[in-house]
């Protein structure tokens, strides 16, 4: 009977402990500063390799991130931000143009 008792009190003293490890989920969109959705940003937590990419209405879906990480959000032509991870997210990026100075197209091809 003492053998049970001491079991229930380390469970119970254990399943705190547990809660603590599991992430929380974290949603929500990305736009850019006229209000638009931002389509194919990348959503990331900063230092693992969990990450999203946003749909057609700028939304995204992370599951399991630590409470206290940092979200990193980025486009080709916009400011990279980072903010700190909450359950409900509204990221707004802006332009910058100087990123956009890093991009080469280069095309080859035949005409007629």
């Amino acid at each position: 009977m003492a053998l049970r008792a001491a079991v229930a009190a380390v469970l119970l003293l254990l399943a705190p402990l547990g809660a603590l490890a599991q992430g929380m989920a974290v949603r929500g969109v990305v736009n850019d500063e006229t209000g638009e959705p931002v389509i194919g940003a990348s959503v990331s937590v900063k230092g693992t390799t969990n990450g999203a990419i946003t749909d057609m209405d700028g939304r995204f879906a992370l599951q399991n991130v630590q409470r206290g990480a940092t979200i990193v959000v980025s486009f080709v032509g916009y400011a990279t931000q980072n903010v700190a991870a909450a359950p409900q997210l509204t990221i707004v990026l802006k332009e910058d143009a100087q990123a956009l100075e890093d991009v080469v197209v280069v095309g080859y091809g035949v005409q007629k």
